[in-house]
This record gives C-alpha cells, sequence and structure tokens, in this order.
C-alpha cells in the first residue's frame, strides 16, 4: 500500500517540549483540513532529514515540518543532494510552527496557528530561494548544508551554543538575549578574509557576519530589515574592527532593524559570499537557521527559487523557475 502524500514530522522536544504538549490538538486539527497523514517523530538531532528523505523517496509530495527554526533546517537537508540542490523540485515543504525562535515564521508575519493550517489544507505553495552553505564541520571535513533562513558567523555562534545548552524557560526573546549577551562577553574577534560575489577580498576581524534569506534571526533580532524570502538575492551585513561597547550600541538597535544605517556596518545583496580565517587555527563558529554545525572557512550561495513551501504569509502560487 502506498504511503499517504502527506507526511508530517513533529519534533516533540522542540520549544523545551512545549510540542509535544501541543501535538494532541494539531493532530486533530491536520487531519480536519487534510484527511489522512502520515506521522513521525523525531528521536535524535538530525533524524528529522533521514525521516524527510525516507518520506519523499517513497513518494510523498508534502512533507510538513512541526518544529521550529531548527527544524525546519534538518527537514530542508532532506530535500538536497550533497551540493545543495533540490532533489525532489516537484515536492511542498510545509510548515507548522512549534519552536524556540520561530524566526522564519516572525519574518512571514505572526498569526493565529489555524491560519497556518488553514493555508496547508487550502492555500497553495509558493516557490521561494534557500540558500547553501559549505563549510567545515566540528571535525574538519567539509560540508554541504541548506538554511531557509539566516546563515550567521561570529558572535553568533556562540550564542547558538548558549541557546542551545540552556533551558529556554526565559522565553524565546529573553532567551537569545541572554545568550548573546554572553556571546558578546566571550567573543575575541579573529581576523578574516571576506568576499562578496565577485567583489575585492576584504580583511577584518570580524564580530558578525550575516547572509539572510529571511529579516530575523536570534529569537526576534530585525538583523535583515530588507531581506525577501524569493527575491533571486541574499542580503548580507557584516561587522568588525570594533569595541565590545559599540556593538552592544549595534545590539541595541537591532530589534527595530536600525543597525542597518550605522556607518559601522556594511549591507550588500549577494548571489554569493565567502568567509575565511587568516590564521588557520583561528575557530569562527557558524549559525545556521539557529544550529551550530560547524567553523569556518564557509561559502555561501543562493539556489533561487528553489523550493516549494505552503505556509502563511507567502506572496502567492508556486511559479516555475526562469
Amino acid at each position: 500500500m502506498s504511503p499517504p502524500p502527506v507526511v508530517a514530522i513533529v519534533n516533540p522536544a522542540s520549544s523545551n517540549g512545549r510540542t509535544l504538549k501541543r501535538w494532541p490538538a494539531l493532530q486533530q486539527a491536520l487531519h480536519q483540513r487534510l484527511g489522512a497523514i502520515d506521522i513521525v517523530q523525531t528521536e535524535a538531532p538530525g533524524h528529522a532529514t533521514l525521516l524527510c528523505r525516507q518520506a519523499l523517496e517513497r513518494g510523498a509530495t508534502r512533507v510538513l515540518s512541526v518544529g521550529g527554526d531548527g527544524t525546519n533546517n534538518e527537514v530542508l537537508c532532506g530535500f538536497v543532494d550533497e551540493a545543495g540542490r533540490n532533489r525532489f523540485p516537484e515536492a511542498e515543504l510545509g510548515l507548522v510552527p512549534s519552536g524556540t525562535g520561530g524566526d522564519f515564521v516572525r519574518h512571514l508575519g505572526r498569526r493565529p496557528i489555524a491560519q497556518w493550517l488553514d493555508v496547508l489544507g487550502h492555500g497553495e505553495a509558493t516557490r521561494v530561494d534557500y540558500g547553501v552553505a559549505r563549510f567545515h564541520d566540528a571535525a574538519g571535513r567539509e560540508t554541504v548544508r541548506p538554511f531557509l533562513n539566516i546563515a550567521s558567523a561570529g558572535i553568533s555562534g556562540l550564542v547558538d551554543y548558549h541557546v542551545r545548552h540552556s533551558n529556554k524557560l526565559l522565553g524565546p526573546t529573553a532567551t537569545y538575549l541572554v545568550g548573546t549577551l554572553r556571546g558578546v562577553i566571550e567573543h575575541r574577534p579573529k581576523r578574516v578574509r571576506l568576499r562578496a560575489d565577485d567583489g575585492p577580498v576584504r580583511e577584518i576581524a570580524l564580530d558578525l557576519a550575516v547572509v539572510a534569506n529571511g529579516q530575523y534571526f536570534g529569537g526576534g533580532m530585525w538583523i535583515a530589515p530588507r531581506a525577501r524570502c524569493a527575491d533571486g538575492e541574499l542580503d548580507a551585513l557584516w561587522t568588525g574592527d570594533g569595541s565590545k561597547l559599540r556593538f552592544l550600541g549595534l545590539l541595541a538597535k537591532v530589534f527595530r532593524g536600525g543597525h542597518a544605517d550605522d556607518p559601522h556596518v556594511t549591507c550588500a545583496r549577494v548571489q554569493r559570499l565567502s568567509l575565511e580565517p587568516c590564521e588557520r587555527a583561528d575557530v569562527v563558529l557558524l549559525d545556521l537557521d539557529g544550529e551550530q554545525p560547524g567553523r569556518l572557512p564557509a561559502s555561501f550561495h543562493i539556489e533561487r527559487a528553489g523550493l516549494r513551501v505552503r505556509a502563511a504569509g507567502l506572496p502567492g502560487p508556486a511559479r516555475s523557475r526562469a
């Protein structure tokens, strides 16, 4: 017997275990809107990628990600090959928000959960861009991984570490803010070479570099106010060569998006960006959709209109690639 065309991948540990408590009501609401669906739960980090790949290879036409940004990232990984290209370009990723940060959901616009579920049942998919990062994992192996929302390097990697090891009882925004403050205190800037597209190579003592498909990261920080997830470009910004006090001043502007006009912040719209430590022994950590998967050197590029997504807040139906 063939599996249902819709598979829901549930991360019961997301949102500090709150997803497990919400799931019975979500499950009933999904059945009401979608009918028969196959439901699987993750059991460990990385499991969502395997479950998604298995579902797509068995013929699923839509995979629902029930969790937060990290869960969405793992499910997206199940769509792509070793080079970051989508192996299943006609299949859909459906988003059921229930996570700690929820930053890609915030980018699309906060709405009652019923609206998200209605789109899954009766809406249309939209082709969106996603990013691809090539970097070194903790063991030094070259790795390729996609991102739906934001990739970054520098202080953000330390923030991910502290958020992952916190109890998250303060809620998403406060949890990320505390993690950010700890990251700023511990951060020691390393000199890196940065290149955007075919532009000149810049050398800076990096505090933070961001490559954005969505607008928010860190539990509500409006880091890339001009980013759009279906415009064919990534929004990049970087800052460095400054003091901790200056960075804290920038941080105070981030929640309003005012940092983008600060003279110490460089912004660019790019297809590609690369970052490489000037000293091979220097460790500069990465952030990918709120997870900390590795370190520099790293390069990032965009896969334009590479993914069909069904979610509230997207602009319109899926379009064929040019």
